[in-house]
């Protein structure tokens, strides 16, 4: 059994008290750390830690052990802060008459048994205002500067973490999947701003999210269109393990399939589903269709070369590169995912990316 295998098999015993102790003899601590860190996971991982036997001899050293400590009790604040600004952000759109809901992020935090220990990132949040135009204006009205992309709007300058205000969740690399996919995030609107949820360490304050059902599609397409863009960490596949254990109902499994069918996305969905049953021992009856485990490895083999977001892909380098060799390094790249994804891979993404580029350019232009 090779480390990575190990690894893994830790982090299942990590993520679900009632796991199994693996065999830890064999097991290098530092690569260890060294693979969480990699993943964004570090806190995850030190749930696993915190629970070893204490007749377990066979534990990190003592200055790993102190690094780790320091290094969770730092994501423990950096929570604490995002989730004071999520919470302020939530109440300024509320007092401007906005609608609004935390995508991803802190919203996950809170189904994690320690919401503190997950890494936490920068605030994604969609509102009710009907037109990207109208966003960003509402935005410029903040901040003069501030400049639009594809499908968000950044507000820098906002407390300490980094926000990015949606016209619309996410899309997909294939525009007529998109199409589908954005008229069903417009079906769903309405009824996602009224879901309240309280946030650790922010007394009588807290975030509105979305339905878990809407959930469960918007982080799908979430994951996927990072693995075709730049790579996808276990840090996201944790989020979605949580969300499908803790954040869905099992009568509104059946709806989730049948949607994702519709969207074209449950291809995709089967290799998560592997991931997920698999590899962190999620129980089936969590999972709202099939595993599928020859995607499922390719899916894996991807998350455990490029590490989170693919920041430690070293097979490609973008940097530095004019913007027609990036593109081109991006459609080489993912010429190697056709076999199973052939509409998002062959006559997607590289007809997409002009689009994408065209919309920005109108955005930054017109308001």
């Amino acid at each position: 059994m090779n480390q990575a295998e190990l690894y893994l098999r830790f982090l299942r015993f990590a993520l679900d008290s009632k796991q199994p102790l693996p065999s830890l003899n064999e097991l290098d601590w530092e690569g260890m750390y060294e693979f969480a860190n990699r993943q964004s996971i570090l806190g995850v991982v030190y749930q696993g830690l915190e629970r070893l036997p204490k007749d377990v001899s066979y534990r990190p050293e003592r200055q790993l052990i102190f690094r780790w400590v320091a290094t969770v009790d730092q994501i423990k604040r950096a929570n604490i802060q995002v989730n004071q600004d999520a919470c302020r952000l939530t109440a300024v759109f509320k007092q401007d008459g906005i609608r609004s809901c935390v995508l991803k992020g802190q919203a996950n935090a809170r189904l994690y048994p320690k919401p503190l220990y997950r890494m936490p990132g920068d605030i994604d949040i969609w509102t009710d205002m009907k037109r990207a135009k109208d966003v960003v204006r509402y935005v410029r009205q903040k901040v003069p500067t501030a400049s639009p992309e594809y499908h968000h709007i950044d507000w820098p300058n906002f407390g300490r973490t980094p926000i990015e205000v949606h016209f619309f969740p996410s899309f997909m690399g294939n525009l007529y999947h998109e199409i589908l996919l954005r008229r069903y995030f417009e079906e769903q609107k309405n009824s996602q701003f009224d879901n309240f949820v309280a946030l650790s360490g922010v007394a009588g304050q807290g975030i509105y999210v979305l339905n878990g059902d809407m959930d469960c599609v918007f982080q799908l397409s979430h994951i996927m269109h990072h693995f075709f863009f730049e790579g996808i960490g276990l840090r996201q596949i944790i989020d979605y393990y949580y969300l499908l254990k803790c954040g869905v109902v099992p009568e509104a499994q059946a709806d989730i399939a049948r949607t994702l069918e519709k969207l074209h996305m449950l291809t995709f969905s089967k290799g998560v589903m592997w991931i997920l049953s698999e590899v962190l021992g999620l129980d089936r009856k969590y999972l709202y269709t099939t595993p599928d485990e020859n995607i499922g490895k390719l899916l894996l083999a991807e998350i455990l070369h490029a590490g989170n977001f693919g920041f430690f892909d070293t097979r490609y380098n973008f940097k530095g590169l004019p913007l027609y060799k990036q593109y081109l390094l991006e459609v080489r790249r993912n010429l190697r995912f056709a076999r199973y994804f052939p509409s998002e891979v062959l006559w997607g993404r590289p007809i997409a990316r002009f689009w994408h580029s065209f919309y920005k350019f109108y955005l930054r232009k017109s308001v």
